[in-house]
C-alpha cells in the first residue's frame, strides 16, 4: 500500500506506523504480521475490520460487549423505532382545504382522490400528495383592452377581438376522474385552455358575418365558443370544465374602424326611422279604422233614413190614393188647392184690378220690393232715435 512505503523514520500511514512496530492508536488493531489486524502482506484484515466496526457502533449506542451482543441490539432496535415512529409521524398524514382535493400517489402512481379534512397515508416515499384547487375559478385573457386578437370573419371582413375564459377544474361526483386527468392528462393547463379558446374562436368566427358579431351577435359567439371549448377539452381529457366565454371586445381594426362606425350609426337611424315609420302607422292605422267605421255607420243610417222616408211617402200616397177612391172630385180639387198653396206660398202676388183703373205704367215689380212692414219700420225708427 502507499502509505507503508516509507522504510525508515517511524513514518507511518494514516492508521498508524508501519514496520511491525507495536502501535496502540491503530484503530485496526495488530495482525500476525506484528502488527494487530493486518493480514500476512501487513494490510488490515476485513473480517477484523468488521468486528471492530460492529464493536464501536455497539459503544457508541450503550450497548455492552457481552457474549452475542445482546445489549447492543436492543440499543438499536429502540433507536430504530423511534426513527420509525418520528418518520410516520411526520409523513403519515396530511390535511385537505375545503377549495381543495387530495390525490395520493402510491410510488408514483395515481391512488385515490379525498376530500377535504385530516387524511391519513403511509409515509414517504411509499405514498406523496398533491393538493390542486378545484373550486377556485381559474381566468385567461385573449387579447388586451387596446388590443386584440385579429380573425377573418365568413364574409370575408377582419375583425379584432379580446375575450375571457373562465374555467376551473372538473371536481364532484359528476366527474370522479376530472381531478385525476386535471393533474396527470395536460402538462400546461393554461397555455392548453389558452390555445383551445383561440383556435375554438377563430372557428366560430369564421363561420359568422361581421355585423353580428360586432352588434347584437355576440353572447351566441359566446356561447357556441364555450360549448366548442368544452368539446374539445373533453376529448383531450384535461379535467377542466369551461365556465363562460365573457367577449369584451368586437370591432373593426383601427385602420377602417371611422367607416364602420358610420356603417353602424346608418344601421341605427334606419332602425329609429323603423321605429318611428311603425309608431306612426300604429297611430294612424287605428284613426283610420275608426273614420271608415264612422262613414259606414252614416251610409247606414242615411240608408235607413231614406228607406223610412220613401216608406213613409209611399205609405202617404196610398192613404191619399184610398180617399181619392172613395170621393175623386173631393179629393182632386183639395190636392189641386194644396199644391198652389205649397207654390204659391212663397212668392208676392199683386192683384190688379182693372176695373179699379190701375194704371199700366206703375213699376209693378218693385212694389212689393219697396213695401217695408210696419213692424220692421218701427223698430228701426226707434233705433235709429237712439
Amino acid at each position: 500500500m502507499p502509505w507503508n512505503d516509507n522504510a525508515g523514520g517511524g513514518g507511518g500511514g494514516p492508521w498508524g506506523s508501519g514496520g511491525g512496530r507495536k502501535d496502540d492508536n491503530n484503530p485496526w488493531g495488530r495482525g500476525p504480521g506484528g502488527g494487530r489486524g493486518r493480514g500476512p502482506g501487513g494490510e488490515p484484515d476485513l473480517e477484523d475490520l468488521i468486528r471492530n466496526l460492529q464493536d464501536r457502533l455497539r459503544g457508541l449506542f450503550g450497548g455492552g460487549k457481552g457474549k452475542g451482543g445482546k445489549g447492543g441490539g436492543i440499543g438499536i432496535g429502540v433507536i430504530a423505532a423511534g426513527l420509525l415512529a418520528v418518520w410516520v409521524g411526520a409523513t403519515g398524514w396530511y390535511i385537505v382545504a375545503p377549495n381543495e382535493a387530495g390525490v395520493v400517489l402510491r410510488f408514483g402512481e395515481y391512488d385515490r382522490t379525498t376530500t377535504p379534512g385530516f387524511k391519513l397515508k403511509l409515509p414517504y416515499p411509499i405514498e406523496q400528495v398533491r393538493l390542486p384547487e378545484v373550486t377556485t375559478t381559474q381566468s385567461v385573457q385573449i387579447g388586451s383592452d387596446q388590443r386584440g386578437v385579429t380573425m377573418l370573419t365568413e364574409d370575408e371582413n377582419i375583425v379584432d377581438l379580446g375575450f375571457t375564459v373562465q374555467w376551473r377544474v372538473k371536481y364532484g361526483p359528476d366527474f370522479p376522474d376530472g381531478v385525476r386527468n386535471y393533474l396527470f392528462n395536460v402538462r400546461d393547463v393554461d397555455g392548453a385552455v389558452r390555445a383551445v379558446a383561440e383556435s375554438a374562436m377563430r372557428e366560430v368566427v369564421g363561420t359568422t358575418a361581421l355585423e353580428p358579431i360586432i352588434t347584437q351577435g355576440r353572447v351566441e359567439v359566446s356561447q357556441r365558443t364555450r360549448q366548442l371549448m368544452q368539446e374539445v377539452l373533453d376529448e383531450y381529457e384535461a379535467g377542466v370544465q369551461i365556465l363562460n366565454v365573457n367577449l369584451q371586445r368586437a370591432q373593426a381594426p383601427e385602420q377602417v374602424i371611422d367607416a364602420f362606425r358610420d356603417v353602424d350609426a346608418a344601421a341605427q337611424d334606419a332602425e329609429r326611422m323603423r321605429l318611428e315609420a311603425t309608431a306612426y302607422a300604429n297611430s294612424v292605422i287605428p284613426q283610420a279604422r275608426g273614420e271608415a267605421a264612422r262613414l259606414i255607420q252614416s251610409a247606414q243610417g242615411y240608408r235607413e233614413s231614406v228607406i223610412a222616408e220613401a216608406q213613409g211617402q209611399a205609405d202617404r200616397f196610398v192613404a191619399i190614393y184610398q180617399e181619392y177612391a172613395q170621393a175623386p172630385e173631393v179629393t182632386r180639387r183639395r190636392m189641386y188647392l194644396e199644391t198652389m198653396e205649397r207654390v204659391l206660398g212663397g212668392s208676392e202676388l199683386i192683384i190688379l184690378d182693372q176695373q179699379g183703373g190701375a194704371v199700366p205704367y206703375l213699376p209693378l215689380d218693385r212694389l212689393g220690393r219697396d213695401r217695408v212692414l210696419p213692424d220692421q219700420t218701427t223698430s228701426g225708427s226707434n233705433t235709429g232715435g237712439r
